[in-house]
């Protein structure tokens, strides 16, 4: 059985890092393959031989579906595997015009989710051709069978992994790289990883930081970049946080953010699953996040973190604090934190998806 994953990009993104997890736990694998659309200016590199991708940068060229078609062909691929929307797409167009018989998957990993009326309409009207759907959480299944009419027996949900041989609590130097940025010890750090951009809520999270300066050792960490990064900056400086809140930028690395912080903040205002969580109870972080499906799927209320209301910055205010002053909460929070992860490990999640091809062949 030979699968080919096809994605829209290697870029950042949780769709690359569950490929790049598939590829590199079975680098012996010859029957897998995988190819990019078009290539990105920030790439996740994949050690795989069987990784290929479009040299162009381009995100509207056609040559890739003649690419794909080769790569079809050339390794008889029995099962087109495909991740984000353009990728759904040529699939669809592959199957259509091609290759009738080869089996079609279209991974959801949160496209759905967005307010886009043609992906959905898209998502509704190739379901003849489409095998399987598989969802990356409940909430996920939920918004394919509410917004785009797919039967439930016809989406698989598949949970993602986090990667816990590299993600785990850290031994780096701790106080020596909070000192590089001139925190000390005693600081309580909050960190933030994520796009600048609306549905993410950094502006959320610095309101409610706004709303606790009588606790003046509290700093916050925010990395990441996006269009309304500058308008944070400005809301910072506004409410007179220029020294507690620094402005990282893109890190190669997040688990040196993970290693130096307190407790991680999730804000969002939705998302289809909460991946970064799974990430910093694997790493011994607390995680403060909005209560929005998807993430309160990972994160559960005063067990393996804390729940506030999402664009609530009093409640996330509250919750902040109630974390600095109770060090036994946050170890049990952070013991918790690390059991839970053991569930989401890569080896399960190969497991649960290889029985699913296993299921569509038969």
């Amino acid at each position: 059985m030979k699968i080919l994953h096809v994605i829209d990009h290697m870029g950042l993104g949780g769709a690359q890092t569950i490929i790049k997890g598939i590829f590199e736990k079975e680098t012996n694998n010859e029957n897998i393959f995988c190819y990019s659309l078009r290539n990105n200016k920030i790439r996740v590199e994949v050690n795989h031989h069987n990784v290929y991708s479009h040299a162009g940068f381009s995100k509207f060229n056609i040559i890739s579906l003649f690419e794909l078609r080769t790569l079809v062909k050339d390794h008889n691929i029995d099962i087109l595997h495909c991740h984000l929307p353009k990728s759904m797409f040529f699939g669809y167009l592959l199957k259509l015009l091609f290759f009738k018989n080869i089996i079609l998957i279209f991974h959801e990993h949160g496209s759905i989710f967005q307010n886009r009326w043609w992906y959905r309409q898209f998502i509704k009207r190739t379901q003849d051709k489409v095998d399987l759907y598989i969802a990356i959480s409940k909430a996920t299944q939920k918004q394919l069978i509410e917004n785009a009419g797919i039967k439930e027996d016809e989406i698989k949900i598949l949970l993602n992994f986090v990667d816990l041989e590299y993600f785990r609590p850290q031994t780096t130097n701790r106080l020596e790289e909070r000192r590089k940025l001139g925190l000390d010890d005693n600081d309580f750090i909050l960190g933030f990883a994520g796009r600048h951009i609306e549905r993410k809520g950094c502006h959320d999270l610095i309101l409610a930081l706004g709303k606790l300066k009588h606790l003046e050792n509290i700093k916050l960490l925010i990395t990441g970049d996006g269009p309304k990064k500058k308008e944070n900056i400005k809301y910072a400086n506004k409410l007179g946080l220029e020294r507690n809140i620094f402005f990282l930028g893109y890190i190669p690395d997040i688990r040196w953010l993970y290693s130096i912080i307190d407790c991680f903040v999730i804000p969002s205002h939705w998302e289809p699953f909460g991946l970064v969580a799974l990430e910093a109870h694997a790493t011994g972080v607390p995680v403060i996040s909005s209560n929005v499906e998807g993430l309160n799927e990972v994160v559960f209320d005063a067990k393996t973190g804390f729940l506030f209301e999402p664009k609530d910055q009093e409640d996330l205010a509250k919750k902040i604090e109630l974390l600095y002053h109770n060090e036994d909460l946050r170890r049990k929070i952070i013991e918790n934190g690390l059991k839970s992860a053991g569930n989401y490990s890569l080896e399960k999640y190969l497991m649960i998806l290889e029985s699913i091809y296993c299921g569509l062949k038969e």
